[in-house]
């Protein structure tokens, strides 16, 4: 007897201890602490300005001008300002330092380039936007110089592998300069007097460089010879023909007019560059 009560003893004990066993021991995982930013909206960055609202930012007035170029390259349009600057009396002209600045309208901390130039106070103020040498990206131009009967340009042709402006010296020496894009001819004309004399001549892109392919000059002169109806002054016309020939613009015409005949029709026929001249 004592001994079947012994092993009922010892059944109850194991199984009391294999429920214990069974109970979880320690304490439960506490749930995560929610972030400080949870539930709070993202922010998306502040949306640039438009070219067009930073033109309209620009201050316009007698010493300030701006404008847009858009040069059709990876850098799309682009924002020029001006800025007119101290005159130096030491030029011909008494004309004001000007600071022209390129800027990207993505990136406004600082300009992509900035050109240091001399610009008569008439003249300041006024540019053009167009494709100057004719290779589809667009180029920009500030006068410079402006007379009664001239204007004078500087020209920057956009340089798509640079990603910036580069002066072009040569189109300083053109008045009144027209572009062709039909024949890619950039001709200009400055004249002298009210006699219609002057200077005519004809550019074109040669390997990236502006040269001029045919330079017209006219001119007058008084003689003693006098109208005997008006007793006015008899004159006499000349003209003169070069053509940019191995290189370099070489005589090619000149003619020196008996008192009483002009050089407008001569002058004419030279204009049209495939002329070279009677046979």
């Amino acid at each position: 007897m004592k001994i079947r009560y012994a092993l009922l003893a010892a059944a109850l004990a194991l199984a009391l201890t294999g429920c214990q066993a069974e109970e979880p021991t320690g304490t439960a995982p506490l749930p995560p602490e929610p972030s400080p930013t949870a539930g709070v909206p993202l922010r998306t960055p502040p949306e640039l300005p438009s070219p067009e609202e930073l033109l309209e930012r620009q201050p316009m007035d007698d010493t300030h001008d701006a404008f847009l170029v858009d040069t059709g390259g990876k850098l799309g349009t682009l924002l020029v300002t001006a800025e007119l600057g101290e005159q130096d009396r030491d030029t011909e002209f008494g004309d004001y330092h000007t600071t022209l600045s390129v800027w990207n309208p993505g990136d406004m901390d600082a300009p992509l380039q900035t050109m240091a130039v001399l610009v008569e106070d008439m003249a300041f103020g006024h540019h053009e936007v167009v494709d100057a040498n004719f290779d589809g990206y667009v180029d920009f131009s500030v006068l410079y110089n402006m007379g009664n009967a001239a204007r004078y340009w500087y020209l920057w042709v956009w340089d798509e592998a640079a990603g910036q402006f580069a002066e072009v010296p040569e189109y300083r020496e053109i008045s009144l300069p027209r572009r062709n894009p039909e024949t890619e001819v950039i001709d200009g004309w400055a004249r002298n007097s009210g006699a219609g004399d002057g200077v005519t001549t004809f550019h074109r892109w040669e390997n990236g460089k502006l040269v001029c392919i045919r330079r017209i000059e006219t001119w007058w002169e008084e003689t003693d010879m006098v109208i005997p109806e008006t007793e006015g002054t008899v004159f006499a016309y000349g003209i003169k023909v070069e053509d940019r020939i191995d290189g370099e613009l070489t005589q090619v015409y000149y003619k020196e007019l008996p008192p009483g005949e002009d050089f407008f029709d001569e002058q004419a026929k030279w204009e049209h560059l495939d002329y070279h001249g009677e046979n």
